[in-house]
């Protein structure tokens, strides 16, 4: 099976996979990978933050510190919540 890297950009010794399983229509598992770098997903957050008026952009650098406490999935989530706020505000 042949991957192609969502971020074919970012180098591989700095990815992050995480996996999610999802029943195809023979009710069989295949897993869908997400290739992303810690640095990527912060700067992401920030800007969607930025973006749906949320963050300063004084407090960028306060708020990145935070960030960088989380774990994975807790980051991965934020980074969900994140586009969903500056969707909410650009439709």
């Amino acid at each position: 099976m042949n991957r192609t890297p969502l971020f074919p950009h970012v180098p591989k010794t700095k990815v992050e996979r995480l996996s999610k399983t999802s029943p195809d229509e023979d009710g069989r598992k295949d897993r869908m990978y997400l290739s992303l770098t810690r640095e990527q997903a912060t700067k992401t957050i920030i800007e969607d933050l930025i973006q749906a008026g949320v963050l300063l952009r004084s407090e960028t650098d306060r708020y990145r510190r935070v960030l960088e406490t989380y774990d994975d999935m807790t980051l991965l989530r934020v980074l969900i919540y994140s586009h969903e706020l500056k969707e909410a505000r650009y439709g």
